[in-house]
C-alpha cells in the first residue's frame, strides 16, 4: 500500500525538474505552469509544445517519462507485464481526472521569477477503506492453499497487486473532490531559462491527490 501511494505521489516531480523554458520576449508564467500541468496530468501536448519549444515527440516522451517514474516504485515486486501495463493505464486515468485552475502570476521582487497561484480541487476517495478490503480478500485467498500448494513470493505479490488494482480501478469513476485550495507555485528564472521549483512541484502533487485510507 505504501509503495503504491508513493508511486502516485512521485509523478509530477520527475519530469518537471528538467523541463525548462528559454525566455524569449515576454514570459507568461501562468500559461507555462498550466501547460506543464496539462501535460503531466492529462497528456495534453499542444500548449506545452508552444511554451517550451519541445516537439510533439519530445512532449509525449516527457509525459510517458513521468509515468515511468511512478512505475519505478513497482519494479521491486516483479509484476507481470500485463499487470504493470494495467497500473500504467490506471495512473494515467487517475491523474486525467485532476481539477485545477491556474490563476494569476506575480513577479518576484528579489530575483528573476514569478509566483503563480493555482487553485486545486484535491481528488479523494481512491484509497478510502481500501486497505481493510484488500487484507480481507488477500487473507481469504492465502488461506485457500495448503502447505504443498502455497504460492511463491512473486505469485503472492502478483495476486495482492492484482486485487489492489481491481479495487482501485473500480473507484476511479467515483472519485470526488475536496474544497478548492490554493498552491503558490514558484517559477524560477536564471539566464532567461525558467522552471518550476522542485518544492512547488511536490506541493502541487500532494495537493492534487488525497492518499488517506480513511
Amino acid at each position: 500500500m505504501k509503495t503504491l501511494k508513493k508511486a502516485l505521489v512521485t509523478g509530477l516531480v520527475a519530469v518537471m525538474m528538467v523541463v525548462n523554458l528559454a525566455g524569449c520576449g515576454k514570459f507568461d508564467a501562468a500559461a507555462y505552469v498550466e501547460s506543464c500541468l496539462d501535460l503531466l496530468t492529462k497528456g495534453e501536448t499542444e500548449q506545452y509544445m508552444k511554451m517550451t519549444g519541445r516537439s510533439k515527440e519530445q512532449a509525449e516522451s516527457d509525459y510517458e517519462s513521468n509515468i515511468d517514474a511512478m512505475m519505478t516504485e513497482m519494479d521491486q515486486f516483479n509484476l507481470s507485464d500485463e499487470l504493470s501495463n494495467s497500473y500504467r493505464q490506471l495512473f494515467k486515468d487517475v491523474y486525467a481526472k485532476a481539477k485545477y485552475t491556474v490563476k494569476d502570476a506575480e513577479k518576484m521582487d528579489d530575483k528573476d521569477g514569478y509566483y503563480v497561484t493555482v487553485e486545486i480541487e484535491q481528488m479523494t476517495g481512491l484509497f478510502n477503506g481500501i486497505q481493510e478490503e484488500l487484507m480481507t480478500e488477500f487473507t481469504e485467498w492465502a488461506n485457500s492453499f495448503d502447505a504443498d500448494t502455497y504460492p511463491t513470493e512473486d505469485e503472492m505479490y502478483e495476486q495482492m497487486y492484482q486485487m489492489m488494482y481491481d479495487l482501485m480501478s473500480a473507484r476511479v469513476d467515483s472519485i470526488t473532490y475536496n474544497d478548492p485550495q490554493e498552491v503558490v507555485v514558484e517559477v524560477i528564472g536564471e539566464d532567461n531559462v525558467y522552471s518550476i521549483s522542485d518544492g512547488s512541484m511536490t506541493e502541487l502533487d500532494e495537493a492534487l491527490l488525497d492518499v488517506a485510507t480513511e
